[in-house]
């Protein structure tokens, strides 16, 4: 199962919907293959920031809040 969640710029939820594997393999099945690989590994650290300014940041930080919670 996979949860598509669609974020405003504040990180408030607007949408969202759920997918289970065969629908996601219906629509794509390498995608499924590709998310099933993704579970299945270690979390890779997060990308270092680059050139981001202080609002993309904040705005960075507020959605991956949203989305661990």
């Amino acid at each position: 199962m996979v949860k598509v969640t669609h974020l405003s710029d504040d990180g408030t939820e607007v949408a969202s919907i759920e997918l289970d594997d065969f629908t996601i393999e219906v629509i794509y099945s390498g995608l499924a293959a590709m998310l099933r690989d993704a579970a299945a590994t270690r979390p890779v650290a997060p990308a270092p920031s680059g050139d981001l300014c202080r609002e993309a940041l904040q705005r960075r930080q507020r959605v991956l809040s949203r989305l661990r919670d």
